[in-house]
């Protein structure tokens, strides 16, 4: 068999924060890890900017950053190509599907891409849809990430499902005691996305502050538009219970997990959503919504509640019935921490990434 190997084609991974450029980081790491990685592109990161790990991936040859440099881009995917003409490219944003095709040489076989859900809406413009319709495999986070990709002409076999996964947060658990006094329901999320349920989450605090005087929102991440949502609290007689904290360092996230009484995050549009096996490796019970792939990730009624979108009432339901139950939170936060365990560790998400890589290298004999 030739040595074949896989280029990665990309925007960012390692200078911007979000659920995307996370997952990027972590099949650089595992694909390096079983020596089946080439080499990864990334046309938006920059080495200035570039978190400890991609400085160390670069300097192992194993990343580049171009900091929008698309003639610099451009050419060394045309030299990588020209040296190792039987490799398999892999574009972790529809946005590169395309060009994927491209540097194959048109060899849809030889060409992959990695699918989240978001970038699936809107106006799918014509060279989105040409790339498509024209890569060979199709992988996917969620089987809602799938539906979305077949309504625009994938052909379901082509698709792979690969769920998304975390590094253990918390590689000492011990179940922990159900927390009573401090009444704190979390959510962590990019604020200018939104999608993910903040309205929901104001709404259903207008609702529950009678019921449970003492319970407190907070809001963690960063975004354009998070004055915005202290405003819509301020209109709603909110501040005094609802906090933003914007972007906070990992230690801190940390202690903001392990502080918290439960997780709630209802948006309608999570192609995955990391921040619930987050939240679950912490052992906090979850609040998603039915809409999403939250019910994937999340076992309704088992380790916490998928409501129905858009539904505040009964967003503000759930919050209040496990607030009022310490005995429910923690069955809720025990089962979902042995969910994450048996299923969304780095652990786990290795062996279905290798078993795909592989599974797709072989194929081409």
């Amino acid at each position: 068999m030739p040595d074949r190997r896989i280029n990665i084609v990309a925007g960012s991974a390692y200078s911007i924060v979000g659920g995307i450029q996370a997952v990027n980081r972590m099949v650089v790491r595992e694909l390096a890890a079983s020596n089946l990685l080439r080499r990864a592109f990334f046309l938006w990161d920059d080495a200035a900017t570039a978190t400890a790990d991609g400085l160390a991936a670069q300097t192992r040859k194993q990343v580049n950053f171009y900091a929008i440099r698309r003639k610099s881009f451009a050419y060394d995917l045309l030299r990588q190509t020209l040296r190792y003409p039987g490799d398999l490219w892999l574009c972790t944003h529809v946005n590169y599907a395309s060009l994927g095709y491209l540097t194959s040489w048109c060899r849809r076989r030889r060409v992959g891409v990695m699918l989240h859900a978001a970038e699936l809406d809107g106006a799918f413009t014509l060279p989105k849809r040409f790339g498509l319709r024209r890569v060979g495999h199709v992988y996917v986070v969620s089987e809602f990430t799938k539906k979305k990709a077949v309504r625009l002409g994938v052909r379901p076999e082509r698709v792979t499902v690969i769920y998304n996964a975390v590094d253990d947060p918390c590689p000492d658990y011990t179940p922990r005691a159900a927390r009573n006094g401090n009444q704190t329901v979390l959510f962590v999320g990019r604020m200018d996305e939104r999608y993910k349920g903040q309205m929901e989450l104001l709404d259903a605090m207008v609702l529950l502050r009678q019921r449970l005087p003492d319970l407190r929102l907070m809001f963690i991440g960063g975004g354009s538009t998070l004055g915005e949502w202290k405003d819509e609290a301020k209109r709603r007689n909110l501040s005094d219970v609802v906090g933003f904290r914007g972007r906070i360092s990992e230690a801190e996230l940390f202690r903001a997990y392990e502080e918290a009484m439960l997780f709630a995050m209802p948006s309608h549009n999570e192609g995955f959503g990391l921040v619930y096996a987050e939240a679950m490796a912490h052992g906090l019970p979850c609040i998603g919504s039915d809409r999403d792939a939250a019910s994937e990730v999340i076992v309704h009624g088992e380790t916490g509640y998928c409501v129905p979108a858009g539904n505040s009432t009964a967003l503000a339901d759930a919050i209040s019935t496990l607030v009022k139950s310490p005995e429910l939170r923690a069955r809720f936060g025990q089962a979902g921490r042995q969910r994450f365990a048996a299923n969304f560790t780095a652990g786990c998400y290795h062996e279905r990434l290798i078993a795909a890589m592989t599974g797709w290298r072989d194929s081409l004999g």
